[in-house]
């Protein structure tokens, strides 16, 4: 079979349809592993810009694309401060302490989401944006031919900055209190999503959207199952219902053991399932058997497998993968991003596997 170009690669793997290879798809955050295929140094000033070159060089599709930030504190507009690391952050203090002072912000969140708009221009500079990442991503390509990776655009259903700006103890203290204030600005988030989705959606600068929220642990979800169904569910269902009016494929992100979910998943819309954590037990051919219909990524295990395990090892999950999956449907990654501990030597097996393996005919 000919090279496929990147895009005709990703898009036949959503189909379920024969690609010249396994596509990859990741997310890199590791200094090793970015200046191996970018083959130049990884700096603060132009770090981005060297990230776009790796991704070109080792993937077909990818997401979060950017460079190592600047240690640093922010505080934020609504209060909340964030302590800035080279490759993560995190909230280190919140402008609230119980529920009384918490209802006023989230009433004030709710207000600016409201809103919030978003006009031509705005999906204008949005699309320059994805054209300068494809720019990096075919300065990368190893062909030769200039072909850029496919670039994919969040898209949250609501739920994640609910709980996580409050931090989960206080949400929880929220829910309980006031269940319609937590349901309004679950509503807030999804309705200006709608918004932002009916400006910038386009197949051709978009044609995956990675719709979202981190819902479940290790064990199961994080909520209520019968909660998420009748709160959560349907509003993600809205979400993937736009982007498809769009002509855009939803592939759907989560960490954690998601089986309790997977029905109202499908019947949600979504079109494929990301990262398939296998300490979860989210194994990719069992994922395979029971939701044939799902394009899958991911399942190479990035917590266990990448950081402390062998090349040896990492090719045989990589084989067994592409196995189990009869290489349709799936593209090969890392659950979820290959992070600043992976080493280099099992990134770079993991990459040359899906290179190299020949399909199952």
């Amino acid at each position: 079979m000919a090279m496929m170009t990147k895009r005709e690669r990703v898009m036949r793997t959503i189909r379920s349809e024969e690609t010249d290879r396994v596509p990859l798809y990741d997310i890199l955050q590791n200094d090793a592993v970015i200046e191996h295929y970018a083959k130049r140094k990884l700096d603060y000033d132009d770090g981005a810009h060297t990230v776009g070159i790796a991704v070109g060089a080792m993937l077909d599709m990818t997401r979060m694309v950017g460079g190592p930030q600047r240690p640093r504190v922010i505080t934020r507009p609504d209060g909340i401060k964030i302590s800035v690391e080279r490759w993560t952050s995190w909230i280190t203090e919140r402008p609230f302490h119980d529920l009384d002072t918490l209802v006023p912000w989230v009433e004030a969140r709710i207000r600016e989401l409201n809103a919030a708009a978003f006009d031509q221009q705005a999906a204008e500079q949005f699309h320059r944006y994805i054209e300068t990442q494809w720019a990096a991503f075919a300065e990368g390509d190893p062909t030769g031919r200039s072909d850029p990776a496919v670039f994919v655009v969040e898209s949250g259903a609501g739920l994640t900055d609910v709980y996580y700006l409050p931090g989960m103890d206080l949400f929880t203290v929220l829910l309980c209190e006031r269940p319609d204030l937590v349901e309004e600005w679950i509503e807030a988030c999804n309705q200006c999503e709608l918004r932002r989705i009916a400006a910038i959606a386009d197949p051709h600068y978009i044609p995956v959207a990675l719709t979202y929220d981190d819902i479940a642990h290790k064990t199961g979800t994080l909520f209520s199952p019968q909660w998420l169904r009748d709160v959560w569910i349907p509003r993600l269902a809205r979400l993937n219902a736009a982007w498809h009016a769009r002509d855009v494929h939803c592939l759907f992100h989560s960490d954690g053991n998601l089986w309790s979910m997977l029905d109202a998943l499908v019947d949600a819309g979504i079109d494929g399932l990301n990262p398939l954590e296998i300490l979860a037990g989210m194994d990719v051919g069992e994922v395979r058997r029971r939701y044939p219909r799902l394009f899958l990524t991911g399942g190479i295990d990035v917590s266990q497998l990448l950081t402390n395990g062998t090349p040896d090892e990492v090719r045989a999950v990589c084989r067994r993968a592409i196995e189990d999956t009869q290489g349709r449907g799936y593209f090969m990654g890392s659950t979820t991003e290959l992070h600043w501990d992976v080493a280099l030597d099992n990134a770079v097996a993991m990459v040359e596997t899906a290179w190299n393996t020949p399909l199952p005919v």
